[in-house]
């Protein structure tokens, strides 16, 4: 079958001949159907993720296939840009009813991530979170489930052309990030920040009311700013990391967030897929994860 391989971090992916997967005890053999980029997928061909692996490997961490007669997302450490790939029967994830394949490679990660860390920050209806890059996966993903849960959402963008799709998806108030500081303070701030930029994360802090939280969710634009804790206390600020992965070791936690999300796609929740890439263009994909100027997700497709 064929593969893309990352042979040395940091270097080109290779597409080649490879082994079929053999599934061990508990494991299932996927045919992927679609893959859904993400920033962490270009960390760790780096080797800057928050876990390393050694090449070679096959990048790719969020795959939509068929196991069997149905189909289901799988959310693995690596090995999804290949024909096919042996997973843990526990890694699979059911699927909404009626989406693409595409849709549906857009749709676990980025939605877990919004509902789990709006939670995890204890979001309460009728608080204003600022979403930072909300036309990207995250972003249009968190905006919606942010409105689901009951709040109000200001949604932040890099240019001018990606408010609209902001505004379609719900928000409540959108701007550039030039006029971002202006919009916050005619809103009389924010109760909560989703903070993926990275760099401006001081900038953030300053925009959340007295007893706002910060959920450092990563550092999309390559920078990681330091934070200064007595800017915490005058405020009463909090400051949370998420990272997905081992939370999906906690099946309660899962089943809660699948329980509340998977009924509302088509009903008010949507994934927005941006640029689509055949599986042979698969490098493209992420030059174009990179570039910035997509909206929605970018999805390799088999």
């Amino acid at each position: 079958m064929r593969a893309w391989v990352q042979e040395a971090l940091g270097g080109a992916m290779v597409l080649k001949e490879v082994p079929e997967p053999v599934p061990g005890p508990g494991e299932a053999v996927m045919e992927v159907e679609a893959v859904g980029l993400n920033f962490a997928d270009h960390l760790v061909r780096l080797g800057g993720y928050l876990t390393r692996v050694r090449p070679p490997f096959i990048p790719g961490m969020e795959a939509v296939g068929r196991v069997g007669d149905g189909r289901y997302a799988a959310l693995v450490p690596h090995g999804a840009l290949a024909e096919r790939m042996a997973v843990p029967e526990e890694a699979l994830l059911p699927l909404p009813e009626g989406l693409s394949p595409e849709e549906a490679a857009a749709f676990p990660v980025s939605y877990l991530t919004a509902y789990l860390a709006l939670k995890g920050a204890g979001a309460r209806p009728g608080e204003w979170v600022l979403v930072q890059a909300a036309a990207g996966a995250l972003g249009t993903a968190a905006v919606q489930v942010a409105k689901a849960l009951g709040l109000r959402v200001l949604g932040a963008v890099s240019r001018a052309e990606k408010l609209p799709l902001v505004q379609a998806l719900g928000a409540d108030g959108v701007a550039t990030y030039e006029a971002l500081p202006e919009r916050v303070r005619e809103v009389g701030g924010v109760d909560l920040v989703l903070e993926v930029r990275g760099k401006v994360v001081e900038e953030s802090l300053g925009f959340l009311r007295p007893k706002g939280r910060l959920v450092y969710i990563g550092a999309a634009e390559g920078e990681v700013a330091p934070i200064h804790p007595l800017g915490l206390m005058r405020k009463n600020l909090a400051v949370l990391g998420f990272w997905l992965a081992p939370l999906l070791r906690e099946r309660p936690l899962l089943e809660e967030a699948l329980a509340f999300l998977l009924p509302r796609v088509g009903k008010g929740i949507r994934p927005v897929v941006g640029a689509v890439f055949p599986f042979a263009e698969a490098e493209a994909a992420f030059q174009a994860l990179l570039d910035r100027g997509h909206m929605g997700k970018i999805v390799v497709r088999l």
